[in-house]
This record gives structure tokens, C-alpha cells and sequence, in this order.
């Protein structure tokens, strides 16, 4: 991480995932809480980026917007279905989200019979929680990849920690990451990427291509990120440092 203290945070543009990056993992993602000095960090973060710091997650944007109020940020929401540059709100997947709907009525059906499990409708991504019944991981994955079989060649399966995630094949966060570049005040700007899940993998990759920094939150594992800090705690200090 010597690289960003040494230089400062001129000229570079921060992405942060939220649950597993920076803030720690919880039963369900209603009942996160964001401390107050968290928000203030954060703040002076966004005013020292001249605006350059958005939120990446799986979550909506009214989850993202919900949950650090009353801050309101750039953000990449739904894993890329979603992505807002200021105050524009661009939707890329309408169309999928309302074919991926026809899903729903036979995935509750089937999930009625798997206790600790829930489905969250996130509109255009479907998300089957099981951190509530862990042993049933291999339940849900078939579960999904029935209801892909059905769904068709467009979407896709996103597996995540206790989550397996229905999706547009084509979203990911590393194409909304390559939008949200080309739009100010992100433009022209060195990424810098924090994120703890497989999902994140599509950003650091596309933040490693533009000459950027990725950072892995978490245990040791395989990852294309160049970084590593091993928890929320860690990153953080880290944001207080350069902050």
C-alpha cells in the first residue's frame, strides 16, 4: 500500500465494495449499520477526491443510499446493472430484469421446502442467501442452475460467500468500473480498487489493465488483486491514513 501514501491521492479515482471491505459481513445485509466517523471519513475522502469515490456492491442503489445516509455517491450497484455518476442514474439491464422476473414464482415455490434460505429481489439480479443454513450451499447452487436452464444463455451465476446470485451474463462490476472511468470527475483518473469477494474479480482486472491499484480484503487466496488487507479493520486504518 506504500504506493498510494507515497504519492498521495492526486490524480487517483476510489472504489470501495461495501459488505466484506468496509464494513464487516453481517446475517443479512438490513440489519449493517455505518458509524458516524465512518460517514465523516468517507466524506472528506469524496472532497479530497474532488468527488471521485464511489461505492461497488451487489446491493441497489437505494440499499447503498439507505445505508450511508446522508451521504449520496457515485455509485456501481447490483453488480453493474446499475451505475450512477453524479447525480446521473443509468439502468443498463430493464429489459433482463423484467424476463428474469418470470423466474420468481417457480424459485419461491422451491425455496418454500429450504429453511434459512431467502431470496432478496434485487429487480435485475435474483440473490439466494443461505447464511442462515450453510449446509444447504449445495441445494441452492442447484436450485439456481435449474432456474438458469430455464432462464437461457443470457444470465449467468454469480457465487458468492453464503450467496448464489442469478444475473445478466454480461454485467459484471469490472464493465461498470469501465463506464464509470469514462465519466467525471473519474475521467483521466488513476483507479484505485478495494473489494473482498469473487465477485470482485472483473474490477481488479480491469483496474490492473489501467495501471491501478487492487486490494483484496481478506484471508489469503487466489486473486488477481495487487494488494492485501486482511479485514474491514485493516482497511479502514488505511482510508484514515490517506484521508
Amino acid at each position: 500500500m506504500n504506493a498510494i501514501q507515497a504519492t498521495g491521492l492526486a490524480g487517483h479515482a476510489l472504489y470501495l465494495d461495501i459488505d466484506g471491505t468496509i464494513v464487516e459481513i453481517a446475517q443479512s445485509p438490513e440489519v449493517v449499520r455505518v458509524p458516524e466517523w465512518l460517514l465523516a471519513l468517507l466524506g472528506r475522502l469524496s472532497l479530497k477526491l474532488d468527488g471521485a469515490l464511489a461505492f461497488v456492491s451487489g446491493r441497489t442503489l437505494a440499499s447503498i443510499d439507505e445505508l450511508f445516509a446522508p451521504l449520496k455517491l457515485p455509485a456501481i450497484a447490483l453488480h453493474g446493472a446499475e451505475v450512477r455518476s453524479d447525480d446521473e442514474h443509468v439502468i443498463f439491464a430493464q429489459a433482463l430484469a423484467l424476463e428474469l422476473q418470470r423466474a420468481l414464482p417457480p424459485l419461491l415455490a422451491a425455496l418454500e421446502g429450504m429453511r434459512g434460505v431467502r431470496l432478496e429481489n434485487k429487480g435485475s439480479v435474483l440473490a439466494l442467501h443461505y447464511r442462515g443454513a450453510p449446509e444447504r450451499g449445495r441445494d441452492v447452487l442447484k436450485l439456481a442452475e435449474l432456474t438458469l436452464c430455464e432462464l437461457g444463455p443470457e444470465f449467468g451465476l454469480l457465487v458468492g460467500k453464503c450467496v448464489v446470485e442469478i444475473r445478466p451474463r454480461h454485467l459484471n462490476k469490472g464493465t461498470a468500473l469501465s463506464r464509470l472511468m469514462e465519466q467525471p470527475p473519474f475521467r483521466g483518473r488513476i483507479p484505485i480498487f478495494a473489494g473482498d469477494d469473487s465477485s470482485d474479480e472483473d474490477a481488479f482486472a480491469v483496474v490492473n489493465r489501467l495501471g491501478g491499484i487492487s486490494v483484496r480484503v481478506g484471508a489469503p487466496g487466489p486473486s488477481a488483486a495487487t494488494y492485501r488487507l486482511p479485514d474491514p479493520d485493516a482497511l479502514r486504518a488505511w482510508l484514515c491514513e490517506i484521508a
